[in-house]
């Protein structure tokens, strides 16, 4: 019979060695002992590797085990078992860069990385598992968005803010934002050797609100209301303000995509004049599918883009003997650290209030879900939206094996976009 209490007793005197977490581990697979029981799996864990072994060969003698290769195994518990969340952070934000992620997007996943190391502390990454997730998660549905924006939150710990009466809880859109970048860092980590498995996979809360219901398009009261006001009319000299929302509602571009085109990237080809839409210089696309080209509305050459745009050219000579500058199509427009389309995005949200759209989900990119909502309702095929849009393509024949659709083609599609607006039409100085 195995005298367990001496083994107990070894056990005790080596914990009370010290307290210092084990940096190593020895398992023991397979271990029969001398009366017939079967241990199919015994971990030990000491400060070093030299006392593990030792308690290994002493729990094995008290059994009447041999300590041999055949029923023993040590496994060396890797270094990564102790790595620091932050490390894990900023390895995996590291190569997103490497990865030509734009510096908006890293910046938004480093702040929410910030705030769950906030809530579960900077702790090794091989301890959050299940229980640390769900944890994490019963918080996170408790407290408000913009954490570190507002005042009365922004001195205090989460535990005082979850103790807090009157406090908003952030969206369902933007807490499964949270747990899904978490997911994916924990799906790195595990590439890497940091974490056996992705803890937080399926932390998703569910949404009663579809995507079509969240995404807000503009009705044609508000879009008369944004390009026939007097103030816009205002704006039909040679101002960012004017073609900017044009353009993104007869094309369905996004912001960034409109607000950073170079002069060059209104081309013609087979007699269609087009955006070219490209990730050329310091231009940055959302994904693959966002190169492409998307023909120039015939209401965007009557109200006179092209003329515009010969005139930049007038005001703007370029040598052939000297360094060729790009310029830009709205030279007013500044980029700064999330992309070309900040200023807009600013001027935009006072303006639609100022005109009277005061529906908080009616922002610029309404623009882009109100052309696509436009094309949907008109029955166009799929995949002539997902080219117009820059959105992928569901059908793997067409997006595998076939090209890109040109200008030509897109361009009967595109004079879909019709809306009974009056709009200004744009005049030179």
């Amino acid at each position: 019979m195995v005298e367990m209490d001496k083994v107990f007793a070894f056990l005790e005197a080596k914990k009370r060695n010290g307290d210092n977490q084990s940096l190593s581990k020895i398992e023991l697979l397979g271990v029969e002992t001398s009366d017939g029981t079967k241990i199919s799996n015994l971990s030990i864990d000491h400060d070093t590797s030299v006392e593990e072994r030792e308690t290994a060969a002493f729990l094995l003698a008290s059994m009447g085990v041999s300590a041999t290769p055949t029923t023993a195994v040590a496994t060396e518990a890797t270094e990564y078992e102790n790595t620091l969340l932050s490390i894990v952070i900023v390895g995996y934000c590291d190569e997103m860069t490497l990865n030509e992620a734009t510096e908006k997007s890293v910046g938004e996943y480093r702040a929410n990385f910030a705030f769950f190391m906030r809530v579960v502390g900077d702790v090794p990454f091989s301890s959050l598992k299940y229980p640390q997730l769900t944890e994490f998660k019963q918080k996170l549905i408790k407290l408000p968005a913009n954490i570190n924006k507002i005042a009365v939150y922004r001195n205090k710990t989460i535990k005082e803010i979850l103790q807090m009466d009157g406090v908003t809880p952030m969206s369902i859109t933007t807490i499964n934002k949270y747990l899904s970048r978490i997911s994916s860092l924990f799906e790195w980590a595990m590439k890497q050797g940091y974490t056996d498995k992705n803890y937080a996979s399926g932390l998703g809360l569910r949404n009663s609100k579809n995507a079509q219901e969240e995404r807000h398009i503009f009705t044609l009261d508000e879009l008369k209301a944004l390009f026939e006001s007097p103030k816009y009319l205002e704006y039909g000299k040679n101002n960012y303000r004017y073609w900017v929302p044009l353009i993104a509602l007869y094309t369905g571009a996004r912001q960034t995509e409109v607000c950073q085109l170079s002069l060059k990237d209104i081309k013609i080809e087979n007699g269609v004049n087009f955006f070219d839409f490209n990730d050329e210089g310091n231009k940055k696309l959302k994904n693959k599918p966002s190169k492409r080209k998307v023909p120039i509305h015939s209401k965007l050459i009557e109200l006179g883009l092209l003329t515009y745009c010969n005139q930049l050219k007038l005001d703007n000579p370029q040598q052939p003997e000297m360094e060729q500058v790009e310029l830009k199509l709205f030279p007013e427009i500044t980029v700064g650290r999330d992309g070309s389309g900040t200023s807009t995005s600013k001027w935009f949200a006072r303006y639609r209030k100022q005109v009277g759209v005061n529906d908080k989900g009616k922002v610029f990119h309404s623009f882009r879900h109100t052309a696509i909502d436009h094309l949907k309702q008109k029955e166009v095929a799929q995949e002539f939206v997902a080219a117009i849009a820059g959105h992928t393509d569901e059908s793997e024949t067409f997006n595998r094996y076939g090209k890109k659709y040109t200008p030509e083609v897109l361009k009967p599609y595109v004079e879909m976009l019709e809306f009974d607006i009056k709009h200004p039409k744009y005049y030179p100085d």
